[in-house]
């Protein structure tokens, strides 16, 4: 228990604690009780005051990386942060500016197919349900918190790379997911992306669980690239619609 009356953290209330971990501490940036610039406490210390374990913590701080809360500074600690806001731009105006983010989904769909049909050999009972209920979460956020919907969607794909327990892959997914933290917030910023991703990772949750590796590896393939022709569809179509006003 947390008898620190003179800190901003709260012990979590059972739920899937990285989910619990991520709401909170970013509640408390958004909020400004935790300054954006500010030092989070130490891993032991933080463990202690949220009444998680160093696994689960280390797991949440992934998460708020990758969705753009926090900044990792080796040797200096992590560091608050706000990710920056996608809605204001179209569509259209990011992909044309940054290509970063069509190359990053070149490298996904490079790679995570193949983990998928990995991943559906080898998941045990736990992954399933952990997997799951990133599915069942991102489907409960709505279109004004999209950092809860982010958030979901980079567990989901993180767990389903752990699933194989080779620690070169899951370091892999891991560098992967971190760097993908504005491409998916952009990517679920599109008009009925959400609910897309969320149909397709079922697809990709019922093959691994039924252990299909041909089709968990084709329902990932069409995940992704459903994702990238949606994106590039609706930049089009944004582009022409500004030409014709």
């Amino acid at each position: 228990m947390n008898d620190n009356k003179n800190t901003p953290y709260s012990p979590l209330t059972p739920k899937p604690l990285w989910t619990a971990a991520v709401e909170q501490i970013r509640a408390l940036i958004e909020n400004g009780d935790i300054p954006v610039g500010g030092r989070l406490p130490a891993e032991r210390e933080l463990c202690r005051q949220l009444g998680i374990s160093r696994i689960s913590l280390r797991e949440s701080l992934r998460v708020l990386q990758s969705t753009g809360y926090v900044e990792t500074r080796p040797g200096s600690g992590t560091f608050a942060r706000l990710p920056e806001p996608v809605n204001d731009e179209p569509v259209s105006a990011w992909i044309a500016k940054d290509l970063h983010i069509l190359e990053l989904f070149e490298l996904r769909r490079a790679v995570e197919p193949g983990i998928a049909g990995m991943a559906a050999l080898r998941h045990k009972g736990g992954h399933i349900a952990a997997m799951q209920s990133t599915v069942t979460e991102m489907e409960g956020s709505d279109s004004q918190d999209n950092a809860r919907a982010v958030a979901a969607d980079a567990e989901f794909h993180r767990l389903i790379g752990h699933c194989i327990e080779n620690p070169a892959i899951s370091q892999l997914v891991d560098q992967i997911h971190e760097m993908a933290g504005v491409e998916r917030r952009l990517s679920l910023a599109v008009p009925g992306q959400r609910h897309r991703a969320v149909e397709g990772h079922r697809k990709i949750l019922e093959a691994v669980q039924a252990g299909d590796e041909a089709a968990a590896t084709a329902a990932m393939r069409e995940h992704l690239d459903e994702a990238v022709d949606w994106i590039i569809t609706y930049a089009k179509n944004n582009s022409l619609e500004k030409e014709t006003s």
